[in-house]
């Protein structure tokens, strides 16, 4: 409906969900392939630069991931090898198979 002043306004008894940012965690397949790029993004930070065409194609939604942890660097380097940090992180990030 258009509300005064031409606004857009939901109608009687409408029922409003409010949206929240974020990034949607991926299922099946793709969660393992987000889960591998969130590695390749974690290593280039602590470990070895990735070169840009040596990159996953899901490298950049990763990074995005992975800023939601809220990590600093020294958490980050301790998931850089296989373990309880990184499994935690992937955990954190909703990557772990269910």
């Amino acid at each position: 409906m258009t509300g005064r002043g031409g606004h857009v306004s939901p109608g009687p008894g409408a029922r409003i969900i409010p949206l929240q940012p974020g990034i949607a965690r991926p299922t099946g397949e793709r969660r393992a392939l987000m889960r591998d790029a969130v590695i390749q993004v974690v290593r280039h930070l602590v470990v070895e630069s990735v070169p840009p065409g040596e990159r996953s194609a899901l490298f950049g939604q990763a990074a995005d991931l992975l800023d939601l942890a809220g990590w600093g660097l020294d958490e980050l380097f301790e998931a850089s090898s296989e373990g309880p940090a990184r499994d935690n992180l992937l955990g954190r990030l909703g990557l772990l198979e269910a």
